[in-house]
């Protein structure tokens, strides 16, 4: 269950489903307001749309006109012919020439009435002898009289009920004269207003539908959210990769990602920063090595060259006093055969120094209680290896360390002249702390500059965050402590 939401927690479903969320929103809310514009357009029209009756209703002035120019008006036919066009609830205006029709729906009542007022027709009824203004409603009245008036404004021949939305239309009908011989009036209902829109009713109607957008609008905005963050995702999980190649020291590899967007601008520029780190590291590598080649150099030179040219010394003495004096050539070479000897355990130190603490396949502190016994028995000098909390180490912080060890105990032979020295290892929550003290003569720390070897132990600890203090005083001895802090490793 727990790997199933938290695919949703990556990216490319956080992108997929914000499209389908913007989707959704964007066309539901496109829906809402196309459909209040509407409910508030028709409120807004319905006035204009009862003036606009009049041109339709224009053909019924000439077919009312026939039968009132008539002498006497024909009434009978009058009638009829509003019998006929009154179908229902409908009535039906044909054209002059009977070529198209136009029908009128949900009619209250349609009436022809004389310039006196008096109904002169009525559809549906047969009351006529009713006023007229028993079957109009207030807001009807003032165009109605208008109308008997002879007034021919269409604007102003129209009305509209606010309550139950019925519009009146009233057309003058005139003779050649225009003279008034008549009025048509037309009362129908129009239903859809902005109120009968926004009912509950009509609204609940609405709903199946605005359901049915909902879900293709979230479907069609997931597959498209899917498919567009599917490759942002992949372009993303190849960065991932290849920021892990370099984590594990792989400055090879190379994000491909060849677009011009910002995901692209961030590959090159990785790219260009992997490429500078790739130099560096192989500068430094090259620097190191030739810093070791010079130290080899400078300590062959020291010890084991020096050694070498005294026991040629030595040789060349003997031969030169082995026929003339015998016991004078037997002590050159006795001592020629301990310079070689000198020469030999600093070979084999300097060997020992080149062999890290993992060809050993040991931890630290068995290679270094190995290596210590070594440089013992080699240099007559006491050693006495003190651990405390021991726990393992990576490797890249356990090499450093013997290193600083094979280099402080190196010193101590060469320039301490003491008789005993102490290596204390101890392990804290926050650090892992190396100490080396001698019992040697010491020496003044603000006036001795630092050698290379003392160069070489601090650069080696601050490569993994260490740092490297030393306290001497003459005639006391020397102590130097490496320090490891363990968050940073």
């Amino acid at each position: 269950m727990n790997n199933f939401w938290g695919r949703f927690r990556t990216l490319q479903w956080k992108l997929t489903l914000s499209y389908t969320w913007v989707t959704t929103a964007v066309i539901t809310a496109v829906f809402l307001i196309i459909f209040l514009f509407t409910a508030s357009l028709v409120g807004l029209l319905i006035p204009d749309m009862a003036s606009a009756f009049q041109p339709i209703l224009r053909p019924v002035k000439p077919q009312i006109a026939q039968f009132l120019t008539q002498q006497p008006p024909d009434l009978v036919g009058l009638r009829a012919w509003l019998d006929s066009a009154q179908q229902g609830n409908e009535f039906q205006v044909s054209s002059e020439n009977d070529s198209s029709r136009v029908r009128f729906t949900d009619v209250t009542f349609a009436a022809v009435v004389a310039p006196t007022g008096q109904l002169l027709a009525l559809e549906p009824g047969d009351n006529l002898t009713q006023p007229v203004e028993t079957l109009l409603f207030a807001e009807a009245l003032p165009a109605y009289e208008r109308a008997l008036q002879g007034d021919g404004d269409p604007e102003r021949l129209t009305a509209v009920h606010t309550e139950t939305n019925d519009i009146f239309v009233a057309v003058p009908v005139l003779d050649d004269a225009d003279e008034l011989l008549g009025v048509f009036l037309l009362v129908m209902d129009l239903p859809t207003t902005e109120t009968d829109l926004l009912t509950a009713n009509t609204i609940l109607g609405l709903l199946p539908l605005l359901l049915i957008i909902v879900v293709v609008a979230g479907f069609t905005g997931t597959i498209f959210g899917f498919i567009a963050s599917r490759g942002f995702s992949r372009r993303l999980r190849r960065l991932t990769e290849t920021a892990e190649s370099w984590s594990q020291g792989d400055f090879t590899a190379y994000v491909q990602d060849e677009s011009g967007d910002e995901i692209g601008q961030l590959a090159r520029r990785l790219n260009q920063m992997a490429e500078q780190l790739q130099n560096l590291i192989h500068t430094r590598s090259e620097l190191a090595t030739l810093e070791e080649r010079n130290r080899l150099a400078r300590d062959l030179h020291d010890s084991v060259k020096q050694q070498v040219f005294a026991t040629a010394m030595q040789l060349g003495a003997a031969q030169t006093m082995l026929d003339s004096d015998p016991a004078s050539a037997k002590t050159h070479l006795q001592e020629a055969e301990q310079l070689a000897r000198q020469a030999q355990q600093e070979l084999t130190g300097l060997i020992q120094e080149l062999r890290p603490a993992a060809l050993e396949g040991k931890g630290l502190v068995e290679a270094l209680r190995g290596y210590t016994d070594d440089w013992s028995r080699r240099t007559a000098i006491a050693v006495e290896v003190k651990v405390a909390g021991e726990r393992p180490l990576p490797l890249q912080v356990e090499q450093p360390l013997f290193r600083v060890a094979q280099e402080a105990l190196a010193n101590v032979a060469r320039h301490s002249g003491g008789s005993r020295v102490t290596v204390h290892l101890a392990w804290q929550a926050e650090a892992v702390t190396m100490t080396i003290r001698d019992d040697g003569h010491g020496f003044d720390t603000q006036a001795t500059a630092y050698g290379m070897g003392l160069k070489s132990m601090q650069e080696r600890l601050a490569g993994v965050n260490g740092r490297l203090t030393i306290h001497s005083t003459p005639g006391q001895g020397t102590q130097l402590t490496a320090t490891l802090p363990l968050e940073k490793l």
